[in-house]
């Protein structure tokens, strides 16, 4: 199996060599992308036709050969037959799930209606069927096959409602025109349908991912290299469609609405992040009641946005310089603006009337609707954190009235990391720094110290991350930080260099995690530990051994290449007695019990073999 770096890497040859092919055959590139089309939807067909000869197949032997249909009773051949047309029925009549959002009804908001009904003329695109919306600051087309994979399909248009609220009339209209030209008439012919097929596949793909059905395996192997392969070949056509999509937009309202709505798309993200939902999710560490009106909240934000100042400078600064990812469809924003031909953008319609005034006047219950699901989603979390914040500052504040010195390792750890969870108006970076001055040997504080030096842009946190990068498992936390803050300098070596350290972690982690997935007869067993034996030996008595049927305790581990520091328990059972119902006794058992993480629990009736390593290499304590 490749490792996460191999896949990336032979992802982005496959797009640098379709972009080689795509500029210097054009006409091959194209050829070769058709065929990739053919083969997928061959795939499907040929799925459906083996389903309908295997069906009338069945039905014929049935009608006309009543000998030949016992003989397929008899050997049981007539349960493959059935199961197989199963099979191939559940693999093509997955259901890729609609979209879901607030429906915008033609009846009750005509005025958002005729915007996009405009634009749709205009383009001559397919009938758009519904338009929902959700709360992301983006604009999406989503079309839904109506009979599983196959059939006519149902096009929903996905409205952010932060969209609305943060971008002009004119920009908006921009946005809408780029995400509908991608189907349009307009657009190429075949950049326009290759941009609806590589959708369909990906979207394919994920349903088959997700299915848990029999059958849906045998065919999801098929899409797991085919949606990646076609995706990965398309990337180039597919920025060719972004760069196509901008100038139709650019035409039907101007260059300076196009790119003015670019920009904010890109920058608003990171700006409304920084300057409203951060501050926000601060407020339950001091704020017992929940906020209830988020979205007015956000409505009055983006009025009062100043985008002139600094911070929204700064963050498109570092927009205008960031490069086009090899696995991102979408062009970087300075490549997008060059190709509008407006890299000095001068417009500004941060006091224009927003997108908003479109969904008047049935505006009130949308707000209302939004609110009362931030409120359902969050509520309980808001006030569970100002709970354990409350908790946490009372702890705090004793801690700080003892001398340091007088502190255990632990306290001394604490004040530090319940001062930078939950006193977010505290600098724990000190406190931190304290703590390793008296305790280098752990590593877990370079990590925090780096993290919180690279929230600051102050480059030295790399080297507290780099030592925290000894220890296996901060490997995950410590390279995602740099990746994280090299990404945002934008420089490109170190970014790809720490990139490959996060690779490695997530499939180190992976593998970890695979390995205390399951317990297995060929799985080694070894003798556990003076100090499991001792933390365990006591809540085993008080539980496991309380039961009449078991009769005596083992405790073993298993022996892991992962995180050998972090043991993976065996608590083997030897029952006493006959047992009627094997899975009810193994269900008891784990019920006396509160296991351990990474532990598991067998018996000498269910796990046999097991249960005989366990006994022979591990430790008897009952």
């Amino acid at each position: 199996m490749k490792t996460t770096t191999e896949q990336r890497l032979y992802f982005e040859s496959l797009v640098a060599q379709a972009e080689q092919e795509l500029n210097q055959q054009p006409e091959t590139y194209k050829r070769r992308l058709q065929r990739l089309v053919y083969l997928g939807y061959a795939v499907i067909f040929a799925i459906f036709i083996s389903l309908v000869l295997l069906a009338g197949g069945a039905t014929w032997l049935a009608l006309t050969s009543s000998a030949l249909l016992i003989l397929l009773l008899k050997t049981k051949l007539i349960f493959v037959v059935f199961a197989l047309i199963w099979v191939l029925l559940r693999s093509i009549c997955i259901k890729i799930p609609s979209p879901k959002g607030y429906v915008l009804e033609r009846k009750h908001y005509p005025k958002l209606w005729d915007e996009v009904d405009k634009i749709s003329n205009t383009l001559s695109t397919p009938t758009i069927h519904q338009i929902i919306l959700d709360t992301n600051l983006n604009v999406a087309l989503v079309q839904t096959p109506r009979f599983g994979l196959i059939g006519p399909t149902r096009n929903t248009l996905v409205i952010g409602l932060e969209l609305l609220l943060a971008l002009s009339v004119q920009q908006t209209r921009s946005v809408l025109a780029h995400e509908l030209a991608h189907l349009s008439g307009n657009h190429s012919k075949f950049a326009g349908k290759i941009y609806q097929l590589r959708q369909s596949w990906s979207q394919i793909n994920q349903s088959f991912i997700q299915a848990k059905a029999l059958g849906t395996g045998l065919i999801s192997k098929f899409f797991n290299w085919y949606a990646p392969y076609f995706a990965g070949y398309s990337y180039v056509l597919a920025r060719d469609n972004e760069y196509e999509a901008d100038y139709i937009a650019s035409q039907l309202t101007s260059r300076e609405a196009a790119a003015s709505a670019l920009v904010s798309l890109t920058v608003l993200n990171e700006f409304t992040q920084q300057h409203f939902w951060k501050p926000l999710f601060e407020r339950p560490y001091t704020q017992a009641q929940a906020e209830s009106q988020i979205y007015t909240l956000l409505r009055q934000f983006y009025q009062q946005a100043n985008l002139k100042n600094e911070d929204f400078k700064r963050y498109l600064r570092a927009a205008l310089n960031r490069k086009t990812d090899p696995s991102d469809t979408h062009p970087a924003l300075m490549e997008r603006l060059k190709a509008l031909k407006l890299v000095n953008l001068q417009a500004n319609y941060a006091h224009e009337a927003k997108a908003i005034t479109w969904l008047e006047p049935e505006l009130e219950p949308v707000f209302k609707h939004f609110n009362r699901k931030w409120l359902e989603s969050y509520g309980a979390q808001w006030d569970d954190l100002h709970a354990r914040s409350k908790i946490a500052r009372e702890k705090v504040n004793q801690l700080k009235m003892r001398l340091y010195e007088d502190l255990t390792p632990k306290e001394r750890w604490n004040l530090a990391q319940l001062t930078a969870e939950y006193l977010p108006e505290k600098d724990a970076l000190p406190l931190y720094q304290k703590y390793a001055e008296y305790h280098p040997e752990d590593t877990e504080a370079d990590l925090a110290i780096g993290r919180l030096l690279l929230e600051r842009d102050n480059p030295n946190g790399i080297n507290y991350l780099e030592e925290a990068m000894l220890q296996p498992n901060l490997q995950l936390a410590a390279a995602e930080a740099a990746w994280r803050f090299y990404t945002k300098q934008n420089d490109t070596e170190q970014s790809k260099r720490w990139l490959i350290h996060l690779e490695a972690a997530t499939d180190m982690m992976a593998a970890a995690q695979q390995e205390r997935a399951d317990l297995q007869a060929k799985d080694v067993l070894i003798d556990p530990s003076m100090n499991a034996i001792t933390s365990l030996k006591p809540i085993l008595l008080e539980s496991l051994a309380k039961q009449k049927k078991v009769k005596a305790i083992w405790l073993a581990q298993k022996d892991v290449q992962h995180f050998p520091n972090y043991p993976v328990y065996v608590i083997a059972v030897k029952i006493r007695g006959f047992v009627v119902n094997q899975e009810k006794l193994q269900e008891r058992l784990l019920t006396s019990l509160e296991l351990p993480n990474d532990a598991f629990l067998i018996n000498s009736v269910s796990h046999k073999k097991l249960f005989k390593q366990a006994s022979t290499v591990g430790q008897r304590i009952y």
